[in-house]
C-alpha cells in the first residue's frame, strides 16, 4: 500500500520516470528489502533542479512521519538516497519529529554508505536532544571507526553536553583533547559547552581555569559560569563574579539574574535579593516565567511571604515553577493553610499541571495541620491525576497519613509499593512510633532486616522511640546494645536520648540518672527534658530540680522548663516554690506557651486557645461543654486540678481545667458530629492528665472515636480506653 501511494505520489509529479520507476517496482515484487538503488539506470545528481531535493525543500516541518517515510521511499528507489544535501534534509526533517524520529533516523543513517561529517553531527546532536546521550557518544566511537570524517566544530558541542548530562567527567576530558587536538580549543562555542561541562560534573577549578583563559568572552559565558557556582552549591562565588560581570561592562539578562536570584534564595540572603530585584526593575526588565519563579522562590524561602505573594500575583505568565515556589514558601513557613488553598486553585481552576514539587509540598502541608480529609482528597487527586507514583512521593504519602492519624492507610501505600528503600522502612517503623505501636514497628524493622537495605540511625531513633512510647523497656534495652556491636552504627545523642525516655517513662528514674552519668557524651536538652518531665509524672523533687538546674544552663528561656518545675512544686503545694519560679519567669520576660488545639471540620481547621471565646459558635460550644461535664460527672469523672499552678481554690481550678483548648475543640466536634463518628484534634503541647481522662469517658459516653495527637504522639480513644494505654 505504501510503495503504491509512493509511486502515484513520485510519478504524479515527475512523469519522466514512470517507466524506470514502474520497473523497479516490479522487479521487487514489491519489496524494496533487497532493492539496490544503483540499478536504476541514467541518474545525474548534477542535473538540476534534483527532483526529490524541492520536496525536501516543500516545509520546514512535516506534519506526519508516515510522509516522510514515503518520501524515503521514493529516493530508495530513485537513487537519490546517495545524493548526500537531499539525505541530509531528510534526517533533518525526520529528526524535527523529535523521539518518534529519532529511531527511524538512525534506521536510515545507519544503511547508508560514505556518511558526511554533517550527517554524523545531525544525529549526535538528536540523540543529546532525545535524552539518549550515551548513544550519542557511542556514535561518535562510530564516526571516528566507519568513516574518514574528521570532527569540526559542531560535532563536540553536543558531545559534550552528552557528557554533561551523564555526568561522564572522564569522558568529557578525552573530549577536550580531542578539541585541542583538532585545534578548535579557541572556538568560543567549544569552550562555553566545555565549561558547562566541567561545571556539570563538579570540576569548577577546570571551569574556571577555562573561564580566566578565554581570549573574548560574552554574556552567554559569564552567565555560563555563575550557573555553573550555583549548580555545584557555591551561591557566594557566583554572587563574586556577578560583580566582576558588571565591572567588565556586561548587563545580565533574564537568566543570569534568574540564577542569581537563586543564589540569594540558597543564601536566605533577603538584603541582597532586595537589591537584585531593584535592579531589574531599574533595567526595565522583562520577568519572564523562570525569573518571576525565582523571585517569588527567593522573598519565600527568605520568609518574606507577603513580597512573594505580591510577585506571583503580578505574574502574567505563572508556570509550574512559580505556583510549587510559591507553595512551598507556606509550608516552610507554617502557613499550611494557604498552602492548601493555594493548590486547590492549581487543582481546580487552572490548566497547570503540578509537578511532583508541588505535590509534596502540599502532603507536607497535610502532615503539618494534620489535616486528614484533606490528606485523603489529595491522595485521590494523585492518584486521578498522576501516572505512576514515584518511591519519594509514597514515601511522603507514608509520612502523611501517620501524621494525620490514619496509620492504617499509611500501612496499605508501604505495602503495596514494588520498591522500597531506607526512607519508606523508616518512615513506616516511625509511624508505628508515633502511634505508640511498639510490638508493630519491631516487627517492621524485623522485616527491614530480611531485605539487602542497612538500618541507619534515622531507623534506630525510630525503634527506640516506638520502645519507649509502648513500654518495651528490654526489647529497647536490647537493640539499644546491638546498634553499634551488630550494625555499626554510630550512637549519637539523639539514641541516648531515645534511652533516657525509655527508662523515664516506665518509672526507671534512679537507673536513667546512673545511665545519664556513665554516657560518653555531654547530655543534652531532650535528654534532661526527658528526666524533668518523668519527676512530674513520678512526683521526684530531687531529681526534679537537678534536671532543671542543667535545663535551665542549656535553655535558659524554654518556658516547658519552668512550667514542669512549677507543677513538680504545685503537687507537692509548695506554694512559695511556685511563686519564685513564676517571679523568675517575669523576670527573664518568659511566657508560657499557650495550648492551642484544631479540629478539622469540612475541610475547615477550626482552632481554640485556652478559655477561648472567639470562635463565632462559642455560645453552642458553651453548652455543649455544660453538658459534657455533667454527664461524666454522674459516670464518676472528677477533674484532676493538679496540673493548676495557681493557689485557688478547687471550685476556681476545676473551671480552669474545664476551659482548656483540647476541651474547647472536642465539644466544636462533638457538635459536627453523628454518633459512631470520628473526631480528629491536634495540640501543640503535651495533653494533660484531667484531658486524658475525659477524652476517654466522652468516646464512651457519646460513642465517638476520637484521635488526638499532641506534642509528643498520636492517642486514640474509642469504647472508654485509650491506644497509649495511659504511657505517655
Amino acid at each position: 500500500m505504501v510503495l503504491n501511494q509512493t509511486l502515484y505520489f513520485f510519478v504524479a509529479n515527475h512523469p519522466h520516470y514512470m517507466l524506470q520507476t514502474v520497473s523497479s517496482l516490479c522487479s521487487t515484487s514489491h519489496s524494496t528489502s533487497s532493492y539496490q538503488p544503483t540499478s536504476i539506470p541514467n541518474l545525474k545528481f548534477n542535473q538540476k533542479p534534483y527532483p526529490i531535493f524541492p520536496l525536501l525543500e516543500k516545509s520546514t516541518k512535516w506534519t506526519q512521519l508516515t510522509e516522510l517515510q514515503q518520501l524515503h521511499a521514493q529516493m530508495v528507489v530513485t537513487g537519490f538516497i546517495h545524493h548526500k544535501p537531499s539525505l541530509n534534509k531528510l534526517i533533518a526533517h525526520v529528526l524535527s519529529m523529535g523521539s518518534l524520529g529519532v529511531g527511524y533516523a538512525y534506521s536510515v543513517f545507519a544503511h547508508t554508505r560514505e556518511l558526511d561529517v554533517l550527517t554524523w553531527n545531525s544525529m549526535l546532536r538528536a540523540f543529546v536532544n532525545s535524552n539518549m546521550p550515551r548513544r550519542a557518544l557511542q556514535s561518535y566511537t562510530e564516526m571516528l571507526e566507519r568513516s574518514r570524517n574528521v570532527p569540526d566544530r559542531f560535532t563536540f558541542p553536543s558531545l559534550l553536553k552528552g557528557c554533561a548530562l551523564l555526568l561522564e567527567f572522564k569522558v568529557g576530558k578525552v573530549l577536550h583533547g580531542q578539541v585541542v587536538k583538532y585545534m578548535l580549543h579557541s572556538d568560543l562555542y567549544i569552550e562555553t559547552t566545555l565549561l558547562n561541562m566541567y561545571a556539570a560534573c563538579g570540576d569548577l577549578k577546570s571551569a574556571r581555569f577555562l573561564f580566566e583563559r578565554m581570549g573574548h568572552r560574552n554574556k552567554v559565558v559569564w552567565t555560563s559560569m555563575i550557573s555553573g557556582y550555583m549548580k555545584n552549591h557555591c551561591p557566594n562565588e557566583a554572587l563574586l563574579l556577578y560583580k566582576k560581570m558588571e565591572e567588565d561592562g556586561f548587563s545580565p539578562d533574564e537568566v543570569t539574574m534568574a540564577t542569581l536570584v537563586s543564589a540569594c534564595a540558597e543564601l536566605k540572603d533577603l538584603g541582597v535579593g532586595m537589591k537584585l530585584h531593584s535592579h531589574i526593575r531599574e533595567m526595565d526588565m522583562k520577568i519572564c516565567a523562570v525569573l518571576g519563579s525565582a523571585l517569588v522562590n527567593m522573598y519565600a524561602k527568605c520568609g518574606d511571604l507577603k513580597t512573594a505573594r505580591q510577585v506571583f500575583d503580578k505574574l502574567s505568565d505563572k508556570d509550574v515553577y512559580a505556583w510549587s515556589a510559591l507553595i512551598f514558601g507556606y509550608v516552610k513557613n507554617n502557613r499550611s493553610t494557604e498552602a492548601l488553598q493555594l493548590f486547590r486553585e492549581v487543582a481546580g481552576g487552572s490548566n497547570m499541571r503540578p509537578n511532583e514539587v508541588t505535590i509534596l509540598a502540599v502532603i507536607s502541608a497535610c502532615a503539618q495541620l494534620g489535616d486528614l480529609e484533606t490528606g485523603r482528597w489529595v491522595h485521590d487527586y494523585i492518584t486521578r491525576t498522576q501516572k505512576g507514583h514515584s518511591v519519594s512521593l509514597n514515601n511522603s504519602l507514608i509520612d502523611m497519613f501517620s501524621k494525620c492519624g490514619d496509620i492504617d492507610a499509611a500501612k496499605r501505600i508501604f505495602d503495596s509499593m514494588s520498591y522500597k528503600d531506607l526512607i519508606s522502612w523508616n518512615s513506616m517503623v516511625n509511624g508505628f512510633a508515633l502511634h505508640g505501636l511498639g510490638r508493630e514497628a519491631l516487627a517492621q524493622f524485623r522485616l527491614m532486616q530480611t531485605t539487602d537495605l542497612q538500618p541507619d540511625e534515622i531507623t534506630f531513633i525510630g525503634v527506640l522511640t516506638a520502645c519507649s512510647h509502648a513500654g518495651l523497656v528490654q526489647e529497647g534495652k536490647k537493640l539499644f546494645y546491638e546498634i553499634e556491636a551488630l550494625y555499626g552504627v554510630r550512637l549519637k545523642s539523639e539514641h541516648y536520648g531515645c534511652m533516657v525516655d525509655l527508662l523515664c517513662r516506665a518509672g526507671l528514674l534512679a537507673e536513667a540518672r546512673e545511665f545519664i552519668r556513665v554516657m560518653p557524651l555531654q547530655p543534652d536538652g531532650a535528654i534532661w527534658g526527658s528526666m524533668l518531665g518523668a519527676c512530674r509524672v513520678y512526683n521526684n523533687l530531687e531529681l526534679g530540680e537537678e534536671a532543671a538546674r542543667f535545663l535551665l544552663k542549656l535553655e535558659p528561656t524554654n518556658d516547658g522548663v519552668y512550667i514542669l518545675l512549677s507543677n513538680i512544686y504545685a503537687k507537692r503545694k509548695m506554694w512559695n516554690e511556685v511563686k519564685k519560679v513564676r517571679e523568675l519567669m517575669n523576670e527573664k520576660g518568659i511566657q508560657k506557651t499557650p495550648g492551642c488545639s484544631s479540629v478539622v471540620i469540612d475541610n475547615i481547621a477550626h482552632s481554640f486557645l485556652a478559655g477561648d471565646c472567639s470562635h463565632p459558635e462559642i455560645a453552642e460550644i458553651s453548652i455543649m461543654l455544660r453538658q459534657v461535664r455533667e454527664k461524666l460527672k454522674l459516670a464518676g469523672y472528677v477533674a484532676d486540678t493538679s496540673e493548676v499552678l495557681l493557689n485557688i481554690d478547687d471550685n476556681k481550678k476545676e473551671e480552669s481545667v474545664s476551659q482548656h483548648s483540647e476541651k474547647l475543640a472536642l465539644c466544636y466536634g462533638l457538635l459536627k458530629s453523628e454518633i459512631g463518628g470520628r473526631i480528629v484534634i491536634l495540640k501543640n503541647l503535651r495533653v494533660c492528665s484531667d484531658c486524658h481522662t475525659l477524652i476517654k469517658l466522652v468516646s464512651k459516653i457519646y460513642q465517638r472515636q476520637i484521635t488526638l495527637r499532641d506534642r509528643n504522639r498520636f492517642h486514640h480513644f474509642k469504647d472508654g480506653s485509650c491506644s497509649c494505654r495511659d504511657y505517655w
